[in-house]
Parts: structure tokens; C-alpha cells; sequence
């Protein structure tokens, strides 16, 4: 009798057991998981009077100095202010080097995200002390044009940025697929960078490549960093994370030396597994993610095609019970509703290229579209689904769809044969403490370049 391995999953509140033959299986992915640094504020502080790339913050910065303090909105925010207070410890450091609370900006760098909560996020306490703004990408009067990168991108930032004598940043390092990699120059293009230099950057994923993961290979972080350069990004501080947000790692420096550093440190290894591209690969995207459909494709689907052969089947495990997606309420110009999204989802890539070069759309929203349909176009993927009818299923550009993961199982062992190697990505780990959000949803198959 084959015996069978059971996964199980969280399914509209209640668990559900995925059963795969035990002797098929060849990788499971995980988020592998470092001890926490018994003092992440000391860690930070030796990374930069230690930092790569560049000379220690104290010889960098001036008495006098206008500084601007920047953080981004994916957890490094309330590492700042309401969860571990750093905000604080790095105000102290920059008086004690001559710097003045008054002569800090504290700058929140959402790109083109919604950001009803950055205040909440950083804590009353720390915005008491020091001037703080949101960047608003689609502001023009609050912004300043610093010139063209190599790939004709034009460049617009934050004027508080731009016009500050000196940029310190605090980010953190995972998966992503516009930029490859979150942290280093991305706290500046797309973080305080203006719409249009942020939709002509991101046009760029209509390039033939599945960029989830590259650094150096990948077009788009590179005209990112180009962008940072011109900003004139001093010095960036970058953490890695565990699966409870808790700090690992800490690399300084100059912004693309220090990324690089992490990358070749703990970064892969905490994220990224290292498997041979599978017959059938099993993804599950997190509970956190599971009531939308459209919320179960950012990063985990290209990742699954990174993980799967050119002639493997994907198999996409999400209840979706509410439908392809939450209707609109972000407000942000060109954004698509619902309706909207899921018929040009339908329509395929060619025409997601055209609405985005057409600025038809939130090139934000299109361009997420755009990379996840590529998937559908280049690998055969099969929804498991309650909230999604086998039809709507094809129309949206699956090969098949069912609410019976073991009827998935079965016609994909069909198409690849009962010999056929499965890899199984189901994430399970999400944060019970502080700030709430989910972490090991994007871990991803191991990528170097």
C-alpha cells in the first residue's frame, strides 16, 4: 500500500489534510529560521560604525546636518516606533553625533501602498518628537526632479529627501518580484520615489524574465538602484527577520554593497530552498491570504514556476471563498475595481501590457496581474477551490479547476506519470505576536544572480 504523507492546512477556519504519496515527494519548502539576537539595537549600532562599503555613520554625518530617517511599511515601521522603539535609540545616536531632534525628518516610504495606519505604526510616542511624513507618490508639489537613469526611467522623489544634507534608511530583506529583493535602494525608488518614476520602473516586468528573487540579474532593481544613487542614499541599515519578525541579521553600509552582503549571508538561506525543478509543485499560500484569489498569487505563484519544469503542473490550493477579489477602496488614480481586474486577468498578458502602456491602469495593480498570468501562460495550473467554479477557473487561465484537492492530485500525477517528483510549498507559519502580519509566505525556490 503507498503510504502518504498529510499536510495540514488551515481551510475557512476549520483544518483540512492534504494527502501526497510519501516516495514522490522530493522538496518541502520552508522558512528557515535563525536565533534572534539577544540585542538587535547593539547589533544595529556595530553595523554602522562597522558598515560595508562606506565609512561609519560618525565620519559620514555633520553637527548641523539636515537629516531625513527613512523606514519602509514592511515591519521595520513598527520596529521604529511601537514595537521596539528604535526610533528612539536612533534619534540618540544622531544627537549624540551632533544632530538635533529638530534637524530630523522621520520619513515613512510606502511607494505607491495605501497607508491608512503609518501613524499607529510608528507610535504617537515617536511622533511627538520629531517632524514625520507619509510620502504621497501621486503629491507632484511635494516632489523633485533629480534627472534620467540609463534605462530612461525619469526620476522624481520625496523633496524632503532630496533636499536633506544627509538620507539615513532602515529596512528589512525578503523575497519580491518587481525589485527581486526587498531592501537597499528600494527605501528610495519605489519608496519616496513619484508615480510616473514608479509606473515606468515597473513596466518593466513585461521583460521575459521571472525577476522574484535576482539582484544583480534583474533589470528592474537595477534602474531601483541607479534611482537611489542619484537620491544620493548615504548610508541603509537592513534586517533580517525569523518567522516572528524578530531580528537575525543586521548588515549597513552603502545601500547595494550591504544588500549584496545579506544576500550572500543569511538572506537565501532564511528564505529560499534549494530543490530540483519538480514534476508537480503544491502550493498552499497561507491562511492570512486564502479568502481572495487575486491575494494568492503576489510572489508565491512566480515563485511556484521558479520551482516547477517547463512542463510540470502547478497545483494552487486556496479556498478564495469570497471570490477573485475585494472590491476596490484603495482610491489610488487608474486602480482597478474588481470587475475590472479579473477581466483583464481573463484577457491575458498581451492585453495587461497594452492597459499599463497605455496607463489604462494602476501599473501596480497590472503589473502584479501581469507577472501571475504569465505563470498561467507558461506552466499548467490547477486551482483547488471553493470560492471559484471549474469554469470561471479556465476562463481565468487555468488548465483545470476543482474543489477536491485529491482530484487535482490525480490529474496531475496523470499528466506527469506516477513516478513524477513533488514539491510542496504550504506555508503555515504566521505571526501570533506583534506587529500581526504574516512572514514565511515568501519563501520561494533557491535563486542565485
Amino acid at each position: 500500500m503507498q503510504k502518504l504523507k498529510q499536510y495540514s492546512i488551515d481551510w475557512n477556519g476549520a483544518p483540512r489534510e492534504l494527502c501526497i504519496p510519501q516516495e514522490n515527494i522530493s522538496a518541502e519548502l520552508r522558512m528557515t529560521s535563525f536565533p534572534a539576537l539577544a540585542d538587535p539595537w547593539q547589533a544595529i549600532v556595530a553595523a554602522m560604525e562597522n558598515p560595508i562599503g562606506t565609512p561609519p555613520l560618525a565620519e559620514l554625518v555633520k553637527p548641523g546636518n539636515k537629516v531625513v530617517l527613512l523606514t519602509g511599511d514592511r515591519f521595520t515601521d513598527q520596529m521604529l516606533g511601537s514595537r521596539y522603539g528604535f526610533g528612539f535609540n536612533f534619534l540618540d545616536y544622531l544627537n549624540r553625533l551632533g544632530i538635533q531632534d529638530e534637524d530630523v525628518t522621520l520619513v515613512y516610504a510606502p511607494g505607491s501602498h495605501p497607508t491608512p495606519r503609518w501613524r499607529e505604526q510608528l507610535g504617537k510616542e515617536l511622533l511627538g518628537r520629531v517632524r514625520a511624513i507619509c510620502h504621497d507618490c501621486f503629491d507632484e508639489s511635494s516632489l523633485s526632479y533629480l534627472g534620467i537613469t540609463s534605462r530612461c526611467t525619469p526620476v522624481w522623489i520625496n523633496k524632503a529627501v532630496a533636499e536633506a544634507d544627509f538620507r539615513l534608511a532602515f529596512g528589512e530583506i525578503s523575497p519580491n518580484v518587481h525589485g527581486g529583493w526587498c531592501g537597499g535602494g528600494k527605501i528610495i525608488l519605489p519608496g519616496v520615489a513619484g508615480w510616473d518614476t514608479i509606473e515606468h520602473n515597473h513596466y518593466g516586468v513585461v521583460k521575459d524574465v521571472n525577476t522574484l528573487g535576482l539582484a544583480d540579474g534583474n533589470h528592474m532593481r537595477l534602474d531601483m538602484e541607479e534611482g537611489a544613487r542619484m537620491a544620493h542614499l548615504e548610508m541603509k541599515v537592513d534586517v533580517l527577520i525569523d518567522s516572528q519578525a524578530q531580528i537575525v541579521d543586521v548588515y549597513a553600509g552603502d545601500f547595494v554593497a550591504e544588500h549584496r552582503a545579506a544576500l550572500q549571508g543569511k538572506a537565501r538561506d532564511i528564505w529560499m530552498t534549494k530543490l530540483e525543478p519538480a514534476d508537480i509543485y503544491v502550493l498552499y499560500p497561507g491562511a492570512w491570504s486564502t479568502q481572495h484569489l487575486i491575494s494568492s498569487f503576489f510572489i508565491r505563484i512566480e515563485g511556484a514556476e521558479l520551482g516547477t519544469k517547463e512542463d510540470g503542473v502547478i497545483i494552487l490550493v486556496t479556498p478564495a471563498t469570497q471570490g477573485w477579489a475585494a472590491p476596490n477602496t484603495n482610491g489610488q488614480v487608474g486602480d482597478l475595481s474588481a470587475e475590472e481586474s479579473i477581466e483583464l486577468f481573463k484577457a491575458g498578458t498581451e492585453e495587461i501590457a497594452k492597459q499599463m502602456v497605455r496607463k489604462a491602469a494602476n501599473v501596480r495593480t497590472a503589473s502584479m496581474l501581469y507577472t501571475a498570468r504569465r505563470v498561467l501562460e507558461r506552466r499548467k495550473v490547477i486551482l483547488v477551490s471553493d470560492g471559484i467554479a471549474p469554469e470561471e477557473a479556465r476562463a481565468l487561465g487555468f488548465q483545470q479547476g476543482t474543489a477536491c484537492f485529491e482530484d487535482a492530485l490525480a490529474l496531475a500525477f496523470a499528466d506527469r506519470g506516477k513516478e513524477a517528483r513533488v514539491a510542496v510549498n504550504l506555508v503555515s507559519s504566521e505571526i501570533s505576536n506583534p506587529p500581526g502580519r504574516a512572514v514565511a509566505w515568501r519563501v520561494m525556490p533557491w535563486r542565485e544572480g
